[in-house]
């Protein structure tokens, strides 16, 4: 899989310009953002790691989490996710011209990974996805015949909707607001939304509140532990605010499912991206400034470059995160 396939430069780079302009619109004026401590571990010791478009970002003293503090409030968050231009711009053109692309590469193989898994839980019934967007991985998930019922978490009013087209029962809200009476399902997937919310604490107890006992959460996210966002650091445009406002460590996401009560069963980095996407910012104009060592590494023929991404996988350095947890069953 390459950068380019499921995120094309032309469109991502309109994308980050929206989001610049949102910025002025919705956040130029920050007196009401909220000083909060490390997402991971809670310790309130942190060293300033850069400023980005007026954005503070830091670097957790105990855990080496990044996160962004002082932060919009969860309501400026949903303002934002309401009406912005760039919000608009992703679920409609972006989301659109790479949806068979994301289907493809992201969406299938994740139903094969959830496929793997449930065989561990051969007597699933229920399926809960968080996020469902416009439910590519719902009908993927479909067409596995594993579960007997299956249901989107999907705030967006117009996502919802698309989702309902297609068939599927949809709970049009934040999974924090979903009754966990409602919803008890044998696995909860939540794929790229951690990075996005305003308490990943909460997110994560309301994500296992609608997982029965004994049940599965499988979710993904970002890793600042990893490759390419450790070389291209302030650079890098995974990491953007208002977007990108969690990005724990490896050490700090064991911390962090601890204290969320889950049995944590997996931890993975199973990204493929890392080094096209280094190799890809170097062909910008300007180009970031890359450790030599690492133009060195991306200048070997692409065996090798195969092979160094494989290490970054099985070494926990990449910086796309897998997480499988266990809700504790108290019979």
């Amino acid at each position: 899989m390459k950068e380019a396939e499921i995120r094309p430069q032309a469109l991502f780079d309109r994308y980050l310009e929206l989001s610049r302009e949102d910025i002025e619109i919705f956040f130029s004026d920050q007196s009401g953002f909220v000083d909060v401590p490390c997402p991971a571990c809670l310790s309130d010791k942190n060293t300033e790691a850069f400023r980005k478009l007026g954005f503070r970002y830091v670097t957790c003293d105990d855990c080496l989490s990044l996160f962004l503090t002082p932060r919009p409030t969860e309501k400026m968050q949903a303002a934002y996710a309401r009406e912005s231009k760039a919000g608009e711009f992703w679920s409609t053109h972006f989301y659109r011209e790479t949806a068979e692309a994301r289907r493809e590469k992201m969406f299938a193989p994740r139903a094969r990974i959830v496929q793997e898994f449930m065989r561990r839980s051969p007597e699933a019934r229920v399926f809960a996805d968080v996020g469902s967007g416009y439910g590519i991985f719902l009908e993927e998930i479909k067409k596995l015949d594993l579960f007997s019922s299956i249901v989107g978490i999907e705030p967006s009013p117009g996502l919802a909707a698309a989702c309902r087209e297609k068939g599927f029962n949809v709970v049009e809200k934040v999974v924090e607001d979903v009754d966990g009476k409602q919803i008890q399902a044998d696995l909860v997937t939540a794929f790229e939304v951690l990075e996005h919310v305003f308490d990943p604490e909460r997110f994560l107890r309301a994500c296992g509140s609608v997982v029965r006992p004994g049940g599965l959460l499988l979710f993904t996210t970002l890793t600042i532990s990893g490759f390419d966002l450790q070389v291209l650091w302030n650079h890098s445009k995974s990491i953007y605010p208002p977007h990108h406002i969690n990005l724990m460590s490896v050490e700090g996401m064991r911390v962090l499912m601890q204290r969320c009560g889950l049995e944590l069963i997996e931890v993975s980095t199973p990204g493929k991206l890392d080094v096209d996407i280094v190799a890809g910012a170097l062909r910008s104009d300007p180009p970031p400034p890359v450790p030599r060592f690492v133009r060195s590494i991306l200048s070997q023929p692409q065996a090798i470059l195969d092979d160094f991404q494989s290490f970054l996988q099985r070494s926990l350095l990449s910086s796309h995160i897998r997480v499988l947890a266990r809700r504790a069953d108290p019979s």
